[in-house]
């Protein structure tokens, strides 16, 4: 399996997920998370979370938000309060934005080595002699540098 992605598919890539926002319901956020809409409604209130509200006014929540949520559920579920979870919340952002940045930069596409997917991030070097995979086996991720000339 060597799926290469195309440059200007790429370059779309880039543009969708800079400038396109996907939204969901209260509900969806609500089974997603496990955190109830009234929660939801409750962290909105307090400035903890954010939506944009349509003409019905439906809340509509970004797929960032959906992570905001994740995340500040899980650090309340470790026993913190609703306000110290949204401050590590807010920290897990820069994080993340960091993260899609790098996959958004280096995803080449998917290939197979050694009988195993691997992520191919693309050239190693200035020279492009070398490419740098990252292996995928089970429970743990190895990288791995290749030629060009295998590649």
């Amino acid at each position: 399996m060597n799926n290469m992605l195309d440059p200007a598919f790429r370059e779309q890539l880039h543009f969708v997920s800079k400038n396109v926002q996907w939204y969901l319901g209260i509900g969806d956020v609500a089974e997603a998370t496990g955190v109830s809409q009234s929660q939801l409604r409750y962290w909105e209130q307090k400035g903890y979370i954010e939506s944009k509200k349509e003409h019905s006014q439906n809340r509509k929540y970004t797929y960032g938000m959906l992570i905001k949520v994740f995340v500040i559920k899980y650090y309340m579920d470790q026993g913190f309060t609703l306000a110290a979870a949204a401050k590590k919340a807010a920290a897990h952002k820069e994080a993340t934005e960091l993260l899609k940045h790098f996959i958004l930069d280096r995803f080449e596409g998917v290939k197979t080595v050694d009988g195993f997917p691997a992520i191919d991030l693309g050239y190693l070097d200035s020279a492009q002699s070398e490419r740098l995979l990252a292996v995928v086996k089970g429970d743990h991720t190895d990288f791995k540098i290749i030629p060009t000339s295998e590649a």
